[in-house]
């Protein structure tokens, strides 16, 4: 008995403990040379080292500019990094970049990214490893049905699985030849092997004159089985849309207002330690900074607990943006966009889950 509640005491004791302070790190250098970093996603492998992909670029920082797909590892959980090197070549006639990777059920990881023939084609990839990413498969297109544009994307981590299996990814579709954009769920039943499109959601059920649409979706299971959809929009306030269906059908988007947002996306997963959602986005309806975090214990429904990540003091492009949410162990490892004269540099926050829950009345 007296083993027994020491033990208790110490686990207890442990959960007490001051939250680690928050360490970061420019993992990726914007230079002359290396003028944009960007749109990464991180994973785990089984030997415990971490792999960190990204968006390099060549020249210019734009969306059309020359980039590829690199990647690094790091032994020491993220405090170092080496062995940089391309992981996925320029595929497209212009550039390849957006990259998200995902450690499926069956131990492999998946990985999706998007290539950009023109101003007006772009396009989803699918590929797997079953050696920890030392080869990959034959690449997959994701085929949209007729009638849409051909400009169909895919931001960086934005790849989940299912209680039950289904992959699900959060894809976008339009904005070019006159067409709003639109969100849909990319999902799978073969891990990975074919790919189905789900139903449009279209923020012009909110606003019918809307131009921007429904942007850079993000995804999470609920603990109910449904799947939530937060949603990027010109609207002031993160999106949001429910399927019952694993993906396939959404309710009509409405707006979070307690989550003012400006055009940007927002990323968002579950803590294992606690089972709440830990949302990261900017709390700033007129620009990208800063990027903040919040909380929410009833499953989306209500959120609470905004507090700020990081702030750059740089221009209001690009802002803090495009973050990929890692967790090992008890840390959470971010990646997003951070300005720096020289360039774009991809940064590196690691924190203690606990910081999330700093200032709350009943913290974990």
């Amino acid at each position: 008995m007296t083993n027994m509640i020491l033990g208790i005491t110490i686990a207890a004791a442990a959960l007490l403990v001051a939250p680690i302070k928050p360490c970061s790190l420019i993992v990726c250098p914007g230079s002359a040379e290396q003028p944009r970093n960007g749109e990464a996603d991180m994973i785990q492998l089984k030997n415990g080292d971490l792999m960190l992909a990204y968006g390099k670029w060549s020249s210019g920082q734009s969306d059309f500019d020359t980039a590829e797909v690199w990647r690094k590892t790091s032994k020491d959980g993220g405090k170092t990094w080496g062995d940089d090197r391309v992981l996925i070549a320029n595929e497209g006639k212009l550039t390849t970049f957006s990259v998200s990777l995902l450690r499926l059920a069956n131990g492999e990881i998946l990985m999706a990214y998007l290539t950009k023939d023109s101003k007006e084609n772009c396009n989803i990839w699918f590929r797997k490893s079953n050696d920890e990413c030392r080869t990959w498969s034959r690449r997959i297109k994701f085929k949209m049905p007729d009638g849409y544009t051909g400009y169909t994307g895919m931001n960086n981590a934005r790849l989940i699985q299912l209680s039950d299996g289904r992959i699900l990814g959060a894809g976008w579709e339009g904005g070019v030849k006159g067409h709003p954009i639109i969100a849909f769920c990319a999902y799978s039943d073969d891990n990975g092997a074919t790919w189905h499109k789900g139903a449009d959601v279209d923020i012009r059920t909110i606003d019918p004159g809307n131009t921007h649409g429904a942007q850079e979706p993000a995804l999470i299971e609920l603990k109910d089985g449904r799947v939530l959809m937060l949603i990027r929009n010109s609207l002031g306030c993160v999106g949001r849309a429910i399927s019952s269906d694993k993906g396939v059908t959404w309710t009509k988007p409405e707006l979070i207002k307690e989550l003012q947002a400006p055009l940007s996306p927002a990323s968002i997963i579950r803590l294992k330690q606690t089972g709440d959602l830990l949302l990261i986005w900017n709390n700033n309806a007129k620009g990208r900074n800063p990027l903040n975090s919040a909380i929410s214990r009833d499953d989306g429904e209500t959120w609470e607990n905004i507090r700020t990540v990081d702030v750059n003091d740089g221009p209001a492009w690009p802002g803090l943006a495009y973050t990929s949410i890692t967790p090992v162990d008890n840390k959470i490892l971010l990646t997003y966009w951070y300005y720096e004269p020289a360039g774009i540099s991809l940064k590196l926050q690691s924190m203690d889950y606990r910081w999330f829950y700093e200032g709350m009345k009943a913290q974990p």
